[in-house]
Protein backbone atom coordinates (compact mmCIF):
# COMPACT_ATOMS: atom_id res chain seq x y z
CA UNK A 1 0.00 0.00 0.00
CA UNK A 2 1.48 3.48 -0.81
CA UNK A 3 1.33 6.14 1.60
CA UNK A 4 1.63 9.90 1.45
CA UNK A 5 4.81 10.97 2.70
CA UNK A 6 5.28 14.72 1.34
CA UNK A 7 3.14 17.60 -0.31
CA UNK A 8 4.67 20.41 -2.03
CA UNK A 9 3.86 22.70 -4.81
CA UNK A 10 7.73 23.90 -5.13
CA UNK A 11 8.43 21.34 -8.20
CA UNK A 12 12.42 21.89 -7.57
CA UNK A 13 12.18 20.77 -3.63
CA UNK A 14 9.61 18.02 -4.54
CA UNK A 15 12.48 16.68 -7.56
CA UNK A 16 15.35 17.12 -4.48
CA UNK A 17 13.41 14.46 -1.97
CA UNK A 18 12.54 12.49 -5.03
CA UNK A 19 16.38 12.33 -5.91
CA UNK A 20 17.14 11.80 -1.83
CA UNK A 21 15.17 8.32 -1.42
CA UNK A 22 16.31 7.27 -4.84
CA UNK A 23 19.51 7.71 -3.14
CA UNK A 24 18.46 5.55 -0.16
CA UNK A 25 16.70 3.05 -1.94
CA UNK A 26 12.88 4.26 -1.22
CA UNK A 27 10.66 3.18 -4.06
CA UNK A 28 8.53 6.98 -4.47
CA UNK A 29 5.60 7.17 -6.49
CA UNK A 30 5.09 11.02 -8.08
CA UNK A 31 1.12 12.09 -8.32
CA UNK A 32 0.37 15.65 -9.69
CA UNK A 33 -3.15 16.97 -8.28
CA UNK A 34 -4.87 19.55 -10.45
CA UNK A 35 -6.84 22.32 -8.44
CA UNK A 36 -10.28 23.59 -9.22
CA UNK A 37 -9.02 26.48 -8.69
CA UNK A 38 -6.13 27.44 -11.09
CA UNK A 39 -5.02 30.42 -8.75
CA UNK A 40 -4.02 28.26 -6.32
CA UNK A 41 -1.86 25.74 -8.82
CA UNK A 42 -0.95 22.15 -8.69
CA UNK A 43 0.09 19.92 -5.52
CA UNK A 44 2.41 17.44 -6.16
CA UNK A 45 2.00 14.49 -3.68
CA UNK A 46 5.44 12.13 -2.96
CA UNK A 47 4.16 8.41 -2.28
CA UNK A 48 6.00 5.36 -0.42
CA UNK A 49 5.26 2.17 0.45
CA UNK A 50 3.81 2.03 3.96
CA UNK A 51 6.44 -0.44 5.14
CA UNK A 52 9.24 2.37 4.03
CA UNK A 53 6.85 5.36 5.22
CA UNK A 54 9.37 5.94 8.81
CA UNK A 55 12.44 5.49 7.01
CA UNK A 56 11.31 8.08 3.80
CA UNK A 57 10.16 10.82 6.49
CA UNK A 58 13.09 10.47 8.73
CA UNK A 59 15.12 11.47 5.49
CA UNK A 60 12.68 13.74 4.39
CA UNK A 61 12.94 15.34 8.13
CA UNK A 62 17.06 15.64 8.21
CA UNK A 63 16.92 17.63 4.77
CA UNK A 64 14.47 19.85 6.27
CA UNK A 65 16.46 20.73 9.02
Amino acid sequence: MWTVVYVSQNKAKVDRILELLDKNSIMTMLKTTVEDDFQSGNSFEILVPKTELETAQNIIFDLEV
